[in-house]
């Protein structure tokens, strides 16, 4: 392929540009800093290969799960390599973990991880720049990983080296993805706090790696048996996510919030606790899809989305009911302040920016304490949305469930 065809050429800004190639040069310059000013000792040798051999292993083992995850998966996900290259980078000379770091994510992309080249080289590069700041984080304070005293003060300092690997890739790579996409808020282009967790649970565990391959390497096969099972644990959650939500929202489906909501309905009527619904309709989105295209409707309809989930509580039901009719179930939250809610919530989509036009939404609102009828809930909201669209559109109207 020809060096001006190369997709990096192709990001949205030059800036971007520049930030990718920046951080590239900076990891092989870094690595190949690391050999001249340090030599490769003969105790790096059994490490390396170890941990060489076991990235190759560990990515032969786990292609199966790896291809239902790419599958299933709308954006590039946290992998698991960090077991291993953690663990490089607290055992070994730092041009060598570099080289592990290489090895996991080309191999990955060699047995045939769809990901343009360049992404997968701007993220080993990412993650070397992080080994080396976890490594200096160490070297500053301490002696090597391999002779630490097994004490207090040594595991919150490899600890603290994990914190510094997780920080600087989290910068990085946040930096690249909220200026690639684009995003509006920079919240948008993080990652949701369970990756984070997976990708801290997966550096805990290369601490691991590195403290059996000093005392007792032959535990190192309960650590691939280990992180295979924690991989498929992450398999089974994403699918079980995947089959509830709606594919253009990533709020709930239709189905999966009906389930939720008969669910907390009747733990409503146990505690006596009111209970409201609010339904929303697009205005005139036909006309948006007409103008603009469904692929712009599509946007729309996101930003609705982010919004309600922005407006409401964890604990409330989101839920796209179809077509451009989304549903809030409130639990404990009477008619009074379900519809100051629906307020806010109508007035942040009414000013909300960014889109080719404004839009506006109208909202139904049922409430009935105790209430444990799903249907005679919506039924309900469906009746005042109606109200709501025939007496002038972009306002809330309410109903109470009676009988």
């Amino acid at each position: 392929m020809a060096l001006t065809n190369w997709a990096l050429w192709r990001l949205p800004h030059r800036g971007l540009i520049g930030f990718v190639l920046l951080v590239d040069v900076a990891a092989i310059a870094g690595s190949v800093w690391t050999f001249l000013r340090d030599p490769v000792t003969p105790g790096d040798a059994v490490p390396f290969a170890a941990l060489l051999t076991s990235v190759v292993l560990y990515t032969e083992l786990s292609r199966p799960v790896e291809r239902v995850r790419e599958r299933f998966a709308g954006t590039p996900h946290i992998s698991l390599d960090s077991v291993w290259t953690f663990a490089a980078v607290l055992l070994l000379h730092p041009g060598l973990a570099a080289l592990v770091i290489a090895v996991s994510f080309f191999y990955r992309w060699f047995r045939g991880q769809p990901n343009p080249l360049f992404r997968r080289t701007f993220s080993m590069s990412a993650t070397v720049l992080s080994g080396f700041a976890a490594s200096a984080s160490l070297t500053r304070y301490a002696v090597p990983f391999d002779v630490l005293p097994r004490d207090v003060r040594s595991f919150g300092l490899v600890v603290a080296a994990g914190g510094v690997f997780l920080l600087v890739n989290t910068v990085l790579m946040t930096v690249a993805v909220y200026y690639g996409t684009p995003h509006d808020r920079l919240r948008d282009a993080v990652a949701k706090p369970f990756e984070y967790a997976l990708e801290a649970a997966t550096i805990a565990l290369g601490v691991v790696v590195a403290w059996a391959l000093r005392d007792w390497p032959v535990v190192l096969l309960l650590i691939i048996g280990i992180t295979l099972v924690l991989h498929r644990g992450v398999l089974l959650r994403q699918l079980k996510r995947q089959a509830c939500s709606d594919a253009k929202t990533g709020l709930l489906n239709a189905k999966a919030w009906r389930d939720a909501a008969s669910d907390e309905l009747d733990r409503a009527r146990r505690a006596g606790r009111h209970t409201s619904l609010l339904m929303l309709d697009v205005d005139r989105f036909k006309l948006i899809n007409d103008r603009h295209g469904h692929l712009v409707g599509d946007r729309y309809l996101a930003a609705i989305a982010e919004t309600l989930r922005t407006e409401v509580r964890a604990t409330d039901l989101v839920g796209r009911f179809g077509g451009e009719e989304f549903v809030v179930l409130l639990p404990g939250t009477p008619a009074v302040h379900a519809h100051a809610i629906a307020e806010r919530i109508r007035s942040s989509i009414a000013n909300r920016g960014g889109l080719p036009e404004h839009v506006t939404v109208s909202i139904g609102l049922a409430d009935r304490p105790g209430v444990t009828d799903l249907d005679a809930l919506i039924a309900v909201a469906d009746r005042a949305l109606y109200e709501a669209k025939n007496t002038g559109r972009n306002r809330t109207s309410g109903y109470q469930v009676t009988g």
